[in-house]
């Protein structure tokens, strides 16, 4: 991928200048933190890089506006790991 406005071995934490959408970019730069290599494996234990960490990755790109075939299987891991970098929300407690 040649022509991003960032590395994508080492994005940076906040999105580049320009990026049309930049939450998807921090969610994005969230996971693919949680999916780094540690040797060959994957922190997740996966071989690294895991479907998160491309998932991720190809996030990262369509929030700088570069769109990407993507398919289907790599939506799933995306949402997926959306789910586990978002916190969970809890019901309201009257009790606060």
């Amino acid at each position: 991928m040649t022509g991003l406005p960032f590395d994508p071995l080492h994005p940076p934490a906040e999105p580049p200048p320009g990026c049309p959408m930049p939450t998807l970019w921090r969610i994005a730069y969230a996971l693919h933190q949680l999916h780094r290599a540690d040797g060959n494996r994957c922190a997740c234990g996966a071989r690294h890089p895991c479907t998160h960490r491309r998932a991720a990755l190809r996030a990262l790109v369509e929030a700088c506006g570069v769109r990407l075939p993507v398919p289907r299987a790599d939506i799933f891991d995306l949402w997926h790991g959306i789910l586990l970098v978002s916190p969970p929300i809890r019901p309201h407690d009257p009790n606060r």
